[in-house]
């Protein structure tokens, strides 16, 4: 082990009325108690730790988020923080845990069991678009932070999130919601039922103009279809296509010379020709058993195709025809994985194994190609990846009557297949494979019925990009991640309160740098923080909570004032409160952000901001509701995306190197009418 965690020594609380080691030893189902009084979520806990930054969100807390699309979900994530610079149509850049996970590097996300990031991906390494979720089909979202479950294995660093869709559907929806710059949104979802054969399917439609000088055009079709079937008693068997395509315009980052000179303003752009389109069809199918010696598997194929136009520097590599460049990603994804539990009862000590394995094969085209609105000029970089993951993992946990034990471990190999698909010209080819294995350890203790105290441990790794593990042998193809946390959790009567202390290094790894097509070197980090959540339950109609996260991140090769982390968060802070009567539902969310590095030296500033947002739902009859989105309710003027970026405008001589930024949405509101039948 390359360094000795400190041992923390924490006395903070923490959280349910019930632990959650209690509940899995029971095997009974248990429904949240909150403010609300929509209709109950029957959940099942199906592990018996839980970090103190482990949540289960449910459809109340879901409800709570303006949203465009499941990618705005992603805010529910304490300590998370997106950031969308393309448009609308292009994945959010990912902030988490004193992490820039870019467009989803240090994060693990799936949904209903199939991967969502893309591995060795044209614009970056595992590039995770959930655009393709209708958010009205999302049941819970789970959330894990650190490399401490076993289950979890490549990008598994700052933390994995999982979403599951629902099964089935109580009754049909339509919706119809507009709003500000000219946005629309239709959904429309079917369900219906033969026997004990339950099924639904529905349509998304999505567009807008948006807020930006030159229109963005952003138009998102949804598509989803599932079929649910009980086998036996015991056991059910689910088909399901999930799917989308989209298409958009882009203002792209901006100097901030070119706004304060008047040049443009701070909505609009320097390359009007920026945008992009992508598409994806995700099939899955599901089986899965109850009872003692549960088993789920999952398997799920992808067609996926992605092609986006940028421009970053403008001027300053061809100072006449331009700098846009023009990634693209077409690739077939297959996976399969399963997993199995045993329980025993040995005198008073209960006993829990899981062992499970998956499947991850790529079929890759990528390529990076120089262009001027939108026309090809040269080629950049053209490969054919074929990159396949494997991995097994077991389980093994002792259930005292207040105290629980769990060991495991992970083993894991990615072979990478590189040809250079461009003729006379070098390039990234070749083959490379690495094989690692990850031990985990987790502890929780219960010394009362409203504490528990959690010890988290573990390894875990995010992989580079195939054409970095060929083309740098010597670098670390897999580089390692070693986390710890203790945390607490507590809960009395309308309070809960929850915390943890938590840091993690990273090796020195090399990082294929999309936009460029090279290869970049970066050291060794260390990152540590404190994350803290409380919510109280002031009234039978009145909810209200906080969660913030403070860390510090640096480069430990770097020396002391030039190894900042760029763009690392420091803090972030969201708040929110509920209010649930018979009359109407509401709630507000405010987000905030603080100032942060925008590079190694902090000579350059990445600025913070506190946006607040406003829902409301009002129930006009049984079947039909009025919804009401507020975002940026205070008119802040504020920076979503922000980059150190060198570039050069038409009229330098030379390029400058400031603080590129797209700005962050203006005021909106949506009205929406929802039906049920």
């Amino acid at each position: 082990m390359k360094f000795l965690f400190l041992v923390f020594l924490l006395t903070c609380a923490a959280a349910n009325a019930q632990s959650p080691s209690k509940v899995a030893a029971s095997g009974t189902k248990k429904s949240d108690t909150t403010a609300f009084k929509a209709e109950s979520v029957i959940i099942q806990a199906d592990r018996i730790y839980s970090a103190a930054s482990d949540h289960l969100f449910r459809k109340q807390n879901l409800q709570l988020l303006p949203r465009n699309s499941a990618q705005d979900i992603l805010r529910i994530v304490p300590g998370l923080v997106t950031a969308q610079h393309a448009g609308g149509g292009k994945a959010e850049q990912i902030f988490l845990r004193g992490f820039d996970c870019d467009h989803g590097t240090d994060v693990n996300i799936n949904v209903d069991g199939a991967p969502v990031n893309m591995v060795s991906h044209g614009h970056g390494q595992g590039y995770a678009d959930l655009h393709f979720i209708i958010p009205e089909t999302i049941e819970h979202v789970e959330v894990i932070k650190g490399p401490y479950a076993a289950r979890n294995g490549d990008l598994t660093t700052a933390g994995a999130v999982t979403f599951r869709t629902v099964d089935t559907l109580p009754n049909s929806i339509a919706k119809l919601e507009i709003g500000s710059f000219r946005t629309l949104r239709g959904l429309a979802l079917c369900t219906t039922s033969v026997g004990k054969l339950k099924s639904y399917g529905g349509i998304e439609y999505f567009s807008t103009r948006n807020f930006f000088d030159a229109p963005q055009d952003f138009i998102r079709m949804n598509y989803i279809g599932k079929v649910f079937a009980p086998l036996t008693a015991t056991s059910t068997l689910s088909a399901s296509v999930i799917g989308f395509t989209s298409e958009w315009n882009a203002s792209g980052q901006i100097p901030e010379r070119a706004v304060e000179s008047g040049l443009i303003s701070r909505y609009g752009t320097i390359d009007p020709n920026e945008g992009g389109k992508t598409s994806r069809t995700t099939a899955l199918l599901a089986f899965e058993t109850q009872g003692s010696e549960p088993i789920k598997i999952n398997a799920s194929f992808t067609r996926y195709q992605f092609q986006l136009y940028s421009n970053f520097t403008f001027f300053a590599n061809d100072s006449v025809r331009g700098d846009m460049i023009e990634q693209t990603d077409h690739r077939s994804v297959f996976s399969l994985r399963g997993e199995k539990n045993f329980f025993t009862l040995a005198g008073d000590i209960g006993m829990k194994t899981k062992i499970g394995g998956d499947i991850r094969y790529d079929d890759i085209h990528t390529a990076l190609y120089h262009d001027t609105a939108r026309v090809r000029l040269e080629t950049t970089r053209d490969n054919a990846i074929r990159q396949m993951n494997l991995g097994v993992f077991a389980e093994h946990s002792f259930l005292f009557s207040n105290f629980s034990l769990q060991f495991g471990v992970r083993g894991d190999y990615i072979g990478f297949d590189v040809d250079n698909l461009m003729t006379g010209v070098p390039g990234s080819e070749g083959n490379s494979q690495q094989f690692l294995v990850s031990p985990k350890f987790n502890a929780s203790w219960n010394p009362s019925s409203t504490t528990t105290l959690f010890y988290n441990f573990g390894l875990g790794f995010h992989s580079n990009d195939a054409r970095v593990a060929v083309s740098v042998p010597t670098g670390n193809t897999l580089p390692r991640a070693y986390g710890s946390e203790i945390g607490a959790r507590w809960s009395h009567e309308t309070i809960t309160i929850s915390t943890a202390l938590w840091i993690l290094d990273l090796d020195r790894e090399f990082i294929w740098v999309g936009d460029e097509g090279t290869t970049e070197e970066s050291g060794r980090s260390r990152r540590f923080g404190l994350d803290i959540e409380a919510r109280y339950c002031a009234a039978s109609w009145l909810t209200v909570g906080s969660e913030v996260t403070i860390s510090r991140g640096r480069l430990l090769d770097l020396p002391q004032g030039s190894n900042f982390i760029p763009l690392a968060p420091n803090v972030t802070l969201t708040s929110y409160a509920s209010i649930t009567t018979d009359i109407f539902t509401s709630s507000l969310r405010l987000r905030h952000i603080s100032d942060r590095p925008a590079n190694e030296d902090n000579s350059l500033t990445a600025l913070g901001y506190t946006i607040v947002d406003a829902t409301a739902q009002v129930p006009l009859s049984r079947a039909l509701d009025l919804t009401i989105q507020c975002e940026n309710i205070l008119n802040s003027e504020w920076r979503e995306a922000q980059f150190d970026t060198s570039s050069r405008l038409r009229s330098e001589a030379n390029p400058v190197s400031e603080v590129n930024y797209t700005p962050g949405t203006k005021p909106s509101i949506r009205l929406g009418v929802s039906m049920k039948f």
